[in-house]
């Protein structure tokens, strides 16, 4: 009987806590909030915001893979690298026919995604928890999480037209999806419906700042400018592609779209170029991010006491040999050979082998480019290359360099090309494109300032504005759009547009026949035809989706 009552108790015992506390075993585990208790951690709404831009800052996935895809694959620049099996997936494209395996590709495609995901993510918690954010001990303010909204907007809209400008048709994810989904690719109609969307209402949002009106401590942050600056290169590719009968819609209409938008930004947002060339891409990065000519560049700082480490680019497209880097990026003939030899952005953009800079202990650094796959053009990027005195350790890792994404200068061609295609006159469209070109031809330095000798400076003479008037400013009676068209490849040279802008003018398969044709090298060009582009969705991810996802029917 003893038994019996003792063995009840202890029954008893043991279910007595299971029953008072019915989620003891269904509990969050300790350490793991779910989302609504984050958004009541101080910091939340920053940290999900950061979270949306942090894509842009993989060195690797986005600023080496946008250059590579933008300049690299066409006449701009070459892969480099130590030698011909380096950088294969970059050679391969920029041959004309990439296989669906093609790593550089589906680099592209797995890094705006994560940014695209990441945006989602986002904009479904500040609907949901905007009202419970806190920064600083303080409730953030619903104009702060208008704010927020905008940016993001702006960013999804920003990793959406990567992805358009290289494969052209792919899903539409604009909401957090399980991970079971799988979708279809959506029209280029309903990509262009989508990006345009997210970027008027960004433009609309009163909270979201104009450039001039962001202080130090934000530069680098999303701003009205960066919207519309995105939405007229945008309608420039959109239009392009209507000419081409790519995409159905009313070319002249869409020009007058990226005539509106660039004109809001010349007009309304107080912006200006720097007055020399030189300070945006000298090395120490001091001046450009901060001035009112960078428009969106995603801001590097060295400083491992914040786990800050340099861009990938800064090593990866500087030579190799004595001058450390990893040799990638190497400038073609056809780019030098392309700029008036009294341009010194010529001097700012390619660095020649033999040039000579300064060493940080005052002695020189002898550029050597032999001996790696560099042989033919013999040339790396002056806008990749940090010199000595603005790195820690001579380490080229270790330094301020930073990319710019959006520079007024882009937008003041994107403006004289919009007037021009929208049917304004030349004369409407010369003011525009000829204050960049004066800003290289009268402002600009002809003496590289952390060089002791430079090839491309020789013969370089000061140009008055006089002079620049009678000879060298564009005029009327000019082609026009030719002259911004080369005007764009001189100006932007090596900052991943030039792909943009042979799909859209549609002159990528020609150019690049020719440039096979004259050069030979890499066989660069050799199977380039109008089926080249769109380049061919990642094969992987074909695989991933079942079938639903369908390759491009040109592959």
């Amino acid at each position: 009987m003893k038994r019996r009552i003792l063995k009840a108790c202890v029954l008893s015992a043991l279910l007595i806590p299971m029953g008072c506390k019915k989620d003891y075993l269904n509990r969050d585990p300790y350490g793991i909030l779910n989302q609504s208790e984050f958004f009541k951690t101080d910091g939340a709404g920053m940290k999900l915001l950061t979270s949306c831009y942090q894509p842009m800052m993989d060195g690797w996935g986005f600023t080496v893979n946008k250059v590579a895809i933008g300049d690299e694959v066409v006449d701009n620049a070459g892969a480099g690298g130590s030698d011909p099996g380096d950088r294969p997936q970059t050679t391969e494209v920029g041959r004309g026919r990439p296989l669906a395996s093609n790593a550089l590709l589906f680099e592209t495609w797995a890094n705006r995604f994560k940014g695209i995901g990441n945006c989602n993510i986002a904009l479904e918690g500040f609907v949901k928890e905007g009202a419970n954010l806190i920064q600083d001990g303080k409730p953030v303010s619903a104009e702060t999480v208008k704010r927020y909204i905008a940016e993001v907007k702006f960013l999804r809209a920003w990793y959406y037209f990567d992805l358009l400008v290289v494969f052209k048709e792919v899903p539409l994810v604009i909401q957090v999806e399980d991970p079971s989904t799988r979708k279809a690719k959506a029209s280029l109609a309903e990509l262009r419906a989508q990006v345009y969307k997210d970027l008027d209402e960004a433009i609309a949002e009163s909270n979201l700042p104009r450039s001039s009106a962001l202080t130090s401590a934000e530069t680098g942050r999303v701003t009205k400018d960066a919207a519309l600056a995105l939405k007229a290169r945008a309608a420039l590719f959109l239009g392009g592609l209507m000419e081409q009968g790519v995409l159905t819609g009313d070319a002249k209409a869409e020009y007058t779209l990226a005539k509106d938008a660039a004109g809001d930004v010349v007009k309304n947002g107080g912006l200006n170029l720097l007055p020399d060339f030189q300070d945006l891409f000298r090395g120490d990065y001091q001046v450009g991010p901060f001035s009112k000519e960078c428009i969106l560049g995603v801001m590097r700082k060295f400083d491992p006491a914040y786990g800050l480490g340099g861009d990938a680019f800064a090593i990866m497209n500087v030579g190799r040999n004595n001058v450390g880097g990893w040799g990638g990026n190497t400038p073609t003939r056809d780019l030098a050979a392309s700029f008036d030899p009294a341009d010194p952005r010529k001097m700012f953009t390619i660095i020649s082998h033999n040039d000579i800079f300064k060493t940080s202990t005052g002695g020189q650094e002898v550029h050597n480019y032999r001996g790696y796959f560099n042989d033919f053009d013999l040339q790396h990027s002056r806008k990749a290359f940090v010199p000595q005195q603005y790195r820690q350790n001579n380490d080229l890792q270790r330094s301020n360099w930073q990319p710019y994404w959006i520079r007024y200068a882009e937008v003041l061609l994107v403006y004289a090309e919009a007037i021009v295609r929208s049917g304004g006159s030349a004369a409407e469209a010369l003011p525009y494109v000829n204050e960049v070109r004066k800003r290289a031809y009268v402002t600009t330095s002809i003496v590289d300032g952390p060089a002791i000798f430079r090839a491309f400076g020789e013969g370089l003479k000061a140009v008055s504005e006089s002079e620049f008037n009678t000879t060298y400013a564009i005029k009327a009676s000019d082609n026009v759009l030719e002259a911004i068209k080369a005007e764009r490849r001189h100006e932007l040279a090596l900052e991943g547009f030039r792909l943009y802008d042979l799909v859209r003018w549609g002159t990528y398969a020609t150019t690049m026949k020719a440039f096979f044709q004259k050069y030979g090298f890499a066989d660069k060009g050799r199977d380039a035809s109008d089926k080249s582009w769109p380049f061919p969705i990642p094969q992987i991810e074909i695989d991933r989706s079942n079938g639903v996802l369908v390759q491009n029917d040109n592959y």
